[in-house]
């Protein structure tokens, strides 16, 4: 490399001398080879003398243009200095559709019976330059004017709605309208056989859900979602939808779960697609949520968009939010807020690491193929796309890393805290309400303000803050520095001391090693009733509260310490924060859940509270599984779906344990479950909400995975009338995953019929949804040789990590992959297993979740020897295993 084009490398950012300003792009794919020519020329306006244009390119073929790979750049050089002023830069370049599933990419689908290749764009995070060459930064917008030749048989998307289209035989081309100033990322294009379903809002904009051919009728679910979405948030960031069209696209090979291109949002066929015969409850929630969160950001993340990948967190955290605003609107039968918890719950899982971050991740590109991280740590550039993986819940979990996603939307969620501890003033108060469990209201003055004054600009942390502190006249920058500029969060312990409640703050981690944090922590609780509330800040380590006043509120008389009034802190979950009781206050608390004192937001946070200092080793496993049992009668779809997980937790964590304990273990859980499975059953009931549709296959799943007798033989026997007869109601899509698990429980190299069956139901069908189902059950097989089978089946015959690693390169789908393989381990001798195999095969894009996987390792084998050496554990679990009701 020539020493003129040093200046060029390791910089953070592009030069800002020449800045873009409009894009005239034309693109020519060829489906048949997977290729695709281009040219763009872009409206430039240079601000200061230079010789040198520099723009982001990648895995393009540009001819007299000097490239650098590595750094994925261009530098144009010309013979003098460019005077100040507009040009135009005209630019022509070839490349390849990948099979990568970013950039400009191929998707397979299949029309009568042949293969047929799509065409799809994905540009997030920083992958447009892998299409045409451009300023691939969030900051440097621009207005896009887009052609496409393409077959004339085939359908032709972009952001904007079709201007013109030519035909000539066999090709046409086809011109769309300029777009509204936009970042590059938002660009997208897809092109393919696809049929769709139309509808309109209230305001005349034209909605389209587009899917393959004979798959429309799965598309009207989204499609009403959609339109009732975009009037909804019309109204509530008092700004209309800015495009005039809005397309919805199910894409058969997506990486992420949804993706909010402007005006064309592209979505796994999962997140999309809702089939009333083959579609769960939990199915057609995750498609309202994900539709919700995609439409936010055509406002939140679109028109309004982060200066930089550093406020990502501005994005997600609130479009996360403002969606669960819109489908408790649309769906209030669901209990979406009280769902909510679980987004907050990950965040707290994820946040308890040593090897967390703060949420406004520094990512700054040093030698433009590296990215500085928190605190100088270096890391490669690739990393950047482990803050893109789907969230998620999967589910949930829309669309970008999971990782950084649930810190951000569990620490928004701490604003709700927040502003009724400290900020009084209603357009703030609106902005964030306070419980869960009270009502959303639409009006939103200081986000619409955010909005308006930031419209087809850029912002960052700072500017949302300081468009509240105008709003509500309190000092919120300050306030939130404390949980957006630091990575972890606190556990309160909390005693009771003769008329004192005494507090004190650390840092939590899952480790059970105790951090250096510190934060303003807003406090909320209640003593005996919900009537009898208390605010109040914890700003130091330590805090002391008279609680005589409580006593005087309420029915209780005498000093707390003695009348067994109970305390419950973080009331209704609205903080982001853990809490330690002593064993006192944790005993009149578990007598409040069973007296059903509580509300189904603080028993879930109560158990996971304890779920969490269990694994700290800061609680033993006996006070946990005691407390579990306090939840017999429970019946609440979030807290009984937490306990599952929970308990599936701790069976594994027993299994290596205390072996000899695990049938006691399970049993404890087959009779914790059987309450609320008896009252279900396994046929649905007319009127029956969505949440016992969600439910009934959860506590079914878990029966028949804790190996209960008569769930597993109702199991075998409603999937022998589903083989018979796929349209049986005996077995509908919620129950199915359930019959699927107990059919592989009983499945060995012996009696392979079960297993069989399943990969014959994998092949016949055409949804995605229930081949996900299949899938998700086929290890459930306690045969170790028919587990083996079955990777074989998901990977191939190759060397398996060469296979994984080519199929999935350098995206997040391969970081999900190894989180999901390695985390569940629970020895040190596994961990070094771990270590020294990804010693010779470890890449930077996976670098962090390796570290992550192995804290989680190491984590859960401290919690083993924690339980090893727990006395009087084993006629603990004796004891309630037997222990009816």
């Amino acid at each position: 490399m020539e020493h003129k084009y040093e200046q060029f490398k390791g910089q953070p950012r592009l030069p800002k001398s020449v800045v873009p300003k409009r894009y005239e792009i034309k693109l020519k794919p060829d489906l048949a080879s997977c290729t695709f020519a281009g040219t763009v020329e872009i409206s430039v306006d240079v601000v200061a003398e230079t010789k040198f244009i520099v723009l982001n390119a990648a895995d393009l073929n540009v001819l007299e243009v000097q490239l650098f790979e590595v750094d994925e750049i261009m530098v144009v050089e010309f013979s003098e200095n460019l005077p100040c002023g507009v040009g135009v830069l005209c630019i022509a370049f070839e490349g390849t559709l990948n099979d990568k599933m970013k950039g400009f990419y191929r998707s397979t689908y299949e029309h009568n019976g042949e293969k047929k290749n799509m065409a799809v764009t994905q540009f997030e995070p920083a992958d447009a330059r892998r299409c045409f060459p451009c300023w691939d930064e969030p900051a440097c917008k621009a207005t896009f004017r887009i052609t496409l030749e393409v077959p004339t048989e085939l359908v032709a998307l972009s952001n904007m709605p079709i201007v013109e289209e030519k035909r000539d035989g066999i090709i046409k081309t086809v011109h769309y309208e300029e777009s509204p100033i936009m970042s590059t990322y938002l660009v997208a294009v897809v092109i393919g056989l696809f049929d769709y379903v139309e509808d309109q809002t209230s305001d005349g904009i034209k909605v389209r859900v587009y899917c393959q051919v004979g798959k429309e009728n799965q598309g009207k679910f989204a499609l009403d979602v959609a339109v009732k979405t975009l009037d909804f948030y019309k109204k509530y960031f008092a700004e209309p939808y800015s495009l005039p069209k809005l397309d919805m696209i199910a894409i058969p090979d997506f990486a992420a779960g949804a993706m909010e291109n402007y005006g064309l949002v592209t979505y796994r066929e999962t997140a999309l697609l809702y089939d009333d015969k083959h579609s769960a409850a939990s199915n057609k929630q995750r498609v309202a949520t994900v539709v919700a969160h995609e439409l936010a950001h055509q406002w939140f993340g679109n028109l309004v968009t982060m200066e930089w990948w550093t406020h990502l967190w501005l994005n997600e955290g609130f479009a996360t939010w403002v969606s669960y605003l819109a489908t408790d609107s649309l769906f209030p039968e669901w209990k979406i807020w009280t769902q909510f918890l679980d987004e907050i719950t990950e965040g707290l899982r994820l946040d308890g690491l040593a090897e967390s971050h703060p949420i406004e991740a520094l990512f700054l590109l040093r030698d433009l193929a590296f990215y500085l991280f928190f605190r100088m740590l270096c890391i490669q550039k690739l990393d950047m796309e482990h803050i893109f993986r789907c969230r998620w819940r999967l589910i949930m979990r829309a669309r970008l890393m999971k990782y950084l996603m649930q810190l951000a939307i569990g620490k928004v969620h701490l604003l709700s805290a927040c502003c009724k501890a400290i900020l009084v003033r209603n357009a703030f108060r609106e902005m964030f309400p306070y419980a869960l469990s009270q009502p959303r209201k639409i009006n939103c003055r200081a986000l619409a303000s955010y909005i308006k004054q930031y419209s087809c600009s850029n912002a960052k942390t700072e500017d949302l803050w300081a468009v509240l502190e105008e709003e509500s006249g309190e000092p919120v920058n300050q306030l939130m520095n404390s949980w957006t500029k630091q990575k972890g969060y606190p556990v309160v312990t909390v005693k009771v001391n003769d008329e004192n409640l005494e507090f004190e703050q650390s840092q939590f981690l899952l480790s059970g090693s105790h951090g250096d944090g510190q934060w303003i922590v807003p406090m909320t609780l209640c003593c005996g009733s919900y009537d009898v509330r208390k605010n109040f800040l914890l700003q130091g380590t330590y805090e002391s509260l008279d609680t005589k006043e409580f006593l005087l509120c309420s029915h209780s008389k005498g000093r707390l310490a003695e009348t067994g009034t109970w305390v419950k802190l973080n009331v209704d979950q609205t903080g982001f924060y853990r809490v330690k009781y002593d064993d006192e206050l944790a005993s009149r608390l578990r007598y409040a859940i069973e007296t059903k004192c509580l509300s189904a937001t603080d028993r879930f946070g109560i158990l996971d509270d304890s779920y969490a200092l269990c694994m700290a080793c800061q609680l033993p496993l006996a006070s946990l599984l005691t407390l579990m049992g306090a939840y017999k009668e429970e019946l609440e779809y979030t807290v009984l779906s937490n306990l599952i997980s929970i308990s599936n937790k701790i069976a594994r964590i027993a299994a290596d344990a205390a072996p000899e304990l695990l049938d006691d273990v399970k049993l404890f859980f087959i009779n914790l479950f059987q309450y609320p499975a008896e009252k279900l059953g396994w046929d649905p009931k007319q009127g029956e909400s969505h949440l016992d549709a969600m439910l009934r296959g959860e506590i079914l799943t878990a029966l028949a995975q804790f190996e209960h007798d008569v769930t597993q033989h109702e199991a075998r026997r409603r999937f022998d009338a589903f083989l018979n007869d796929r349209h049986t109601p005996l077995l509908p899509p919620d129950t199915r995953r359930a019959a699927y698990v107990a059919v592989m429980q009983n499945v060995s190299t012996l009696n392979r019929s079960g297993y069989e069956s399943l990969l014959r139901i994998y092949r016949e069908t055409d949804q995605s949804q229930e081949k996900t189902r299949i899938l998700g059950s086929l290890a459930s097989c306690p045969d170790p040789d028919i587990v083996l089978e079955v990777l074989n089946f998901l990977l191939s015959s190759e060397e398996n990590w060469d296979h994984i690693s080519k199929t999935w390169g350098s995206g997040f789908l391969i970081t999900r992959f190894v989180g999901a393989i390695v985390s569940p381990f629970s020895s040190s001798e596994k961990a070094n297993e771990v270590e020294e195999f990804f010693a010779s095969r470890s890449k930077p894009s996976i670098t962090r979740t390796l570290k992550q996987s192995l804290e989680r390792v190491h984590i859960n084998a401290k919690w083993v020897h924690s339980v090893q050496t727990e006395k009087h554990l084993a006629e603990a679990v004796q004891e309630l295993a037997c222990r009816k009701n």
